[in-house]
């Protein structure tokens, strides 16, 4: 949305306060998902993605309609939540997919998929770019209608076809998701250096959308495997493993410790991330300085964060529980908000643990929440928590932060704030949000530690309480 949105704020002559409302309401839209999950639980990952798909088109294609048109800014702020709100059914979709049918690597999978969702903007600005100039950002929601339109009419029914649980071997699995997380990382290096250099021409347009697809057709394939089933029937039916509903699970004290974590955690990284501009400037003690370098140290660690995430805690799932790496990253939180108290020389520092840290979340958070609370109704259990982020960014960006840089830059009598004053108490207190975090995940870790001692294949006789 940052680099098409100049075309809407001078279509409407927005100013910046409204064009910021028109952000919120796409990220609520986003992250406030519960149909999107009762509709993949009731009918199927590609029925969601239908839904997803001709929402986000026809949404989009009606924000181009109304460029140039006296559009009432209310109907504007309905229209951007609904285009935002079509994104939550492809996500959800595609993670509690990807839980259900890779019970045996449903980290590598949820990281990959993740860390692909975060490169989904590179790539569509590398295409539209190379055919249009900035001065034609008025048809760049015409491009997001088309190639969703497109992406949606050839995926749907791939996966209405291939939606079960992979019954390949474990190792030929195993194998495939290191292959695709090697390739994965030199995507992410290629479009980082497609975005920095600019390199928008065909070419590189054609190899941004050929390289995904390439490695879709070289992991397809393999047969089944009676040892994959029997890990299968072993990690998703045995009955001594907790298998909550929705509903039982928001009554367990773990999901409100675990939701409050990501709320810290993701609203951390979204504060940050929401604002970089004003940050730099502050930190820095300059209003020319500029934000696109670290922005760039956050998007690359935050794709590598949901990789190696993801991938890291799968392979040692045998030796550490996987809310010990959630722990990591509300730990890199705390550090890193701490360090922006020492001024610009730690700004990339700070960039670059943040962003690892709030990707490492987004890869753990439906793969903790389905191994802590079990399989039943997984869309809908990934729903209730991945509103979180929406909350951390609400509080720690839009209230605190925002209430704050204000008052402080009023008190300077500038529009630009400058100096430890602009974002100080808010480092300081999302930073002491991530501590509590910690203590709050570590409980949950020594509190589910007899599930993770039945999915490791290791039960104890007796389960402690957050088990049962």
């Amino acid at each position: 949305f940052g680099e098409w949105s100049p075309a809407i704020k001078s279509s409407f002559r927005y100013s910046q306060a409204q064009l910021d409302t028109l952000a919120l309401a796409k990220d609520l839209g986003n992250f406030i998902s519960m149909d999107a999950g009762f509709t993949t639980n009731r009918f199927g990952a590609h029925v969601s993605v239908a839904v997803g798909t001709l929402v986000l088109a026809t949404s989009s294609a009606f924000i181009f309609l109304s460029l140039g048109h006296d559009v009432p800014f209310a109907a504007m702020i309905v229209l951007f939540a609904i285009f935002g709100h079509s994104m939550s059914f492809c996500d959800n979709a595609g993670i509690s997919t990807s839980v259900k049918n890779f019970p045996q690597s449903k980290g590598s999978a949820v990281g990959l998929m993740k860390a692909m969702e975060g490169l989904t903007a590179a790539v569509i600005n590398t295409v539209f770019f190379s055919f249009c100039s900035d001065a034609q950002l008025n048809y760049f929601p015409l491009w997001i209608a088309g190639s969703t339109l497109g992406t949606g009419l050839f995926a749907v029914p791939l996966i209405a076809m291939t939606d079960s649980p992979v019954e390949e071997d474990e190792h030929r699995v195993s194998s495939k998701f290191r292959f695709l997380t090697g390739a994965l990382l030199v995507y992410t290096a290629f479009c980082g250096i497609v975005v920095y250099l600019k390199a928008y021409i065909l070419p590189v347009a054609v190899v941004a959308v050929l390289m995904p697809l390439g490695l879709f057709l070289l992991t397809m394939g393999g047969s089944a495997s009676p040892r994959a089933q029997s890990l299968l029937d072993n990690g998703q039916q045995r009955s001594d493993r907790p298998n909550l509903s929705a509903w039982e699970m928001l009554l367990r004290v773990d999901f409100y410790l675990l939701f409050y974590v990501f709320i810290a955690v993701q609203g951390a990284g979204l504060l940050l991330s929401n604002n970089f501009s004003q940050i730099v400037k502050a930190v820095s003690h300059d209003p020319h300085a500029s934000s696109a370098g670290y922005l760039t140290i956050f998007s690359i660690f935050n794709t590598c964060g949901r990789i190696f995430v993801g991938f890291g805690s799968e392979a040692l799932k045998a030796q550490v529980n996987r809310p010990w790496f959630l722990a990591i990253s509300a730990t890199l939180m705390t550090v890193a908000f701490l360090f922006l108290h020492l001024g610009k020389s730690f700004l990339a520092f700070s960039a670059g643990l943040v962003g690892f840290g709030l990707g490492g979340s987004f890869a753990l958070q439906a793969v903790v929440i389905e191994e802590v609370f079990g399989p039943k109704e997984m869309p809908i259990k990934y729903s209730c928590c991945f509103c979180a982020a929406c909350i951390g960014s609400l509080v720690l960006s839009d209230l605190l932060a925002g209430l704050l840089y204000d008052m402080a830059a009023k008190e300077q009598g500038q529009t630009i704030c400058l100096g430890p004053s602009c974002f100080g108490v808010t480092f300081t207190v999302t930073a002491c949000s991530n501590i509590l975090a910690v203590l709050a995940i570590v409980a949950v870790a020594i509190r589910s530690r007899d599930v993770y001692w039945i999915l490791n294949g290791s039960p104890r006789p007796v389960l402690t309480e957050a088990a049962r």
